[in-house]
């Protein structure tokens, strides 16, 4: 059986992404791009003493990422990657089941180019980690890709979902880790910003959330655009510019 009788290609589902990812053949995907729940604290409920937070409290979240891992691992190919945004919080949970299963991790930080809201050290990057295997591959664009990415994040009110990324971010993951043709998916899909560059890219896609609103939100914004002419490319950083 071919693999395109084997994965939903192109499509974008309401369901849980482990139990999906069960389901998925071995070694099919080529790239798992997503951008997952990131902090779910333990909250003593039943104290009226305030504790310490420890490092344990975050033990759900390490927990539930393992599994995630794990999927990943066995549903992508040797030649695969597997990236994935956090935070200053989940970045030390995600990172040790991450470094456990793969065999090059790669810190990335995606500078905004816009200073958050706070008193000291406001918020203006976000973390990523890059998964490979020993077989990796990647592809030839010419182009240079650093581990510091400068792009503006979407505006509040451009939103579709709260955390939403802009598809220039995405495609800036996307191209240098696949081909034409290849296969990305995001299990955590949201409002299907990561499937619509994978689109633009001429890559299949493969979407998944939990939340059905967002499904709704997703099929409308990629499967809805037939004319991909209106989204220009990026601009890539030049090696001068990254060394300012």
């Amino acid at each position: 059986m071919s693999r395109k009788q084997t994965l939903p290609l192109d499509q974008i589902l309401h369901g849980d992404a482990l139990e999906f990812m069960a389901g998925l053949p071995a070694n099919s995907v080529d790239a798992i791009i997503t951008d997952p729940p990131f902090f779910m604290p333990a909250t003593h409920y039943q104290s009226r003493v305030s504790w310490q937070r420890n490092f344990a409290d975050l033990s759900p979240l390490k927990v539930f990422w393992t599994e995630v891992t794990k999927a990943a691992k066995r549903v992508l190919k040797k030649t695969g990657h597997f990236i994935v945004f956090s935070n200053c919080d989940s970045y030390p949970v995600f990172y040790e089941p991450m470094y456990n299963h793969f065999h090059k991790l790669t810190s990335i930080v995606w500078n905004k180019k816009h200073v958050g809201l706070g008193a000291i050290w406001r918020h203006q990057h976000e973390l990523i980690i890059a998964a490979r295997g020993e077989e990796y591959k990647h592809n030839q664009t010419g182009r240079l890709y650093a581990d510091v990415i400068s792009i503006k994040a979407t505006r509040s009110e451009n939103r579709d979902h709260p955390v939403e990324k802009p598809w220039q971010l995405l495609r800036f993951l996307i191209e240098p880790t696949t081909l034409e043709g290849d296969v990305v998916l995001d299990p955590f899909c949201g409002s299907g910003t990561t499937l619509l560059a994978a689109k633009i890219l001429k890559r299949h896609f493969i979407g998944v959330d939990l939340n059905e609103e967002y499904v709704k939100i997703a099929h409308r914004k990629v499967l809805g655009i037939s004319n991909l002419d209106q989204f220009q490319e990026p601009r890539i950083p030049t090696l001068q510019e990254l060394m300012e």
